[in-house]
């Protein structure tokens, strides 16, 4: 009796270790950080190969591209998700979350019609309180410093945020630039002939990128510390860099 129940205890753990990690990000897509071909495909990108690199030794993460705001919220509650990629660190997230080391940057820019604006309509941070100004719904955009309710997020993905910039809904959208040269380099649209213009945000800095685990995951600081041991191997190794250059390309070629 006492060996059969070491075996089933046995058997149990081995089960439990088994269980792979669970990994969200945006299902907006957020090139070159994490997107999908399709939506049978795997999720590429940056952030999806530094946490396959991470937990290569154990069974193979799954992640998933889901509502950002869903992401964050089911990994904060551990509902469903273990760790968030792509974050930004902001005050009030790091009340909710562990975070990770950076593992990338991010430069602050914005897109606008050429049509409307034969120069650049944006020369000073504050010039955006005099624009429409757009962003996908679920970003974060502490970088342009306008009050939330001057900020339009009803755009869920970045097709239809073009589209508002097509039909003057939106003046201007704010994002990051790799992330705009990301969505040139999946087709959406064509940089050289493109209609749209991409210039960096004045006044800003580039953003860290960062992964969280909830501060109520009960092992979220273990997770966090192995995640940081494989940023640093991969940094060492210059493996990093490479992962970057592999999935960051500029200007949509």
């Amino acid at each position: 009796m006492k060996l059969l129940s070491f075996l089933l205890f046995l058997g149990f753990s081995i089960s439990a270790a088994a269980i792979p990690v669970q990994v969200c990000g945006g299902d907006s897509h957020w090139p070159p950080m994490s997107y999908q071909l399709n939506r049978h495909a795997d999720v590429e990108g940056i952030s999806a190969a530094v946490i396959h690199h991470v937990f290569q030794s154990d069974e193979k993460p799954d992640i998933a591209l889901i509502p950002w705001a869903r992401c964050m919220y089911e990994v904060e509650s551990h509902h469903r998700f273990d760790v968030a990629m792509s974050v930004f660190k902001t005050a009030e997230r790091e009340k909710k979350f562990f975070f990770s080391k950076s593992y990338h940057s991010l430069t602050p820019s914005y897109l606008y019609a050429r049509s409307r604006y034969k120069t650049p309509p944006v020369n000073r941070l504050t010039d955006l309180a005099h624009l429409k100004t757009c962003a996908v719904h679920g970003s974060a955009t502490p970088y342009i410093r306008l009050p939330e309710n001057r900020i339009d997020r009803g755009a869920y993905d970045y097709q239809s945020l073009l589209k508002k910039i097509d039909r003057a809904h939106c003046d201007v959208v704010v994002d990051m630039q790799e992330v705009f040269w990301g969505l040139a380099n999946l087709g959406l649209f064509d940089l050289k002939k493109s209609a749209y213009q991409i210039k960096p945000l004045p006044g800003t800095e580039k953003y860290l990128l960062y992964f969280a685990v909830s501060k109520a995951h009960p092992d979220g600081q273990k997770l966090i510390n192995e995640i940081n041991k494989g940023i640093a191997e991969l940094s060492a190794r210059g493996e990093m860099s490479k992962i970057i250059r592999s999935y960051q390309r500029q200007g949509g070629v």
